[in-house]
């Protein structure tokens, strides 16, 4: 990330997402991932997200913990979350869409 001014649009414990001023350029960090996204690609990523979360059920890992895969398009690079985790991740999404979505208006 450069050092231009950025809006925050979500933040929590876990992380936050933020966007450069006057750039169509969405971060994300929540917890060790950092992801860069156009703007398009953030909505598309949040549609899969919230639909991965409704439809899919936790598998049980080796150590017996229950998680959510989320895929990425990389074969072998894969993201999992257990249900809180993917829940505030979820808000997250929400949350920066939304303030997102009123900053374009006040534009």
């Amino acid at each position: 990330m450069n050092k231009c001014s950025l809006k925050i649009l979500s933040k929590n414990d876990l992380g936050f997402i933020s966007m450069p001023e006057n750039q169509n350029i969405i971060h994300l960090c929540f917890n060790n991932i950092l992801i860069n996204f156009s703007k398009e690609d953030f909505f598309t990523f949040r549609r899969i997200v919230k639909d991965i979360f409704k439809e899919n059920e936790p598998i049980s890992f080796p150590d017996g913990r229950e998680r959510i895969l989320l895929n990425s398009p990389y074969q072998g690079i894969n993201f999992s979350f257990n249900q809180i985790e993917m829940a505030e991740l979820v808000r997250s999404l929400d949350e920066a869409y939304y303030m997102e979505r009123i900053y374009s208006y006040l534009q």
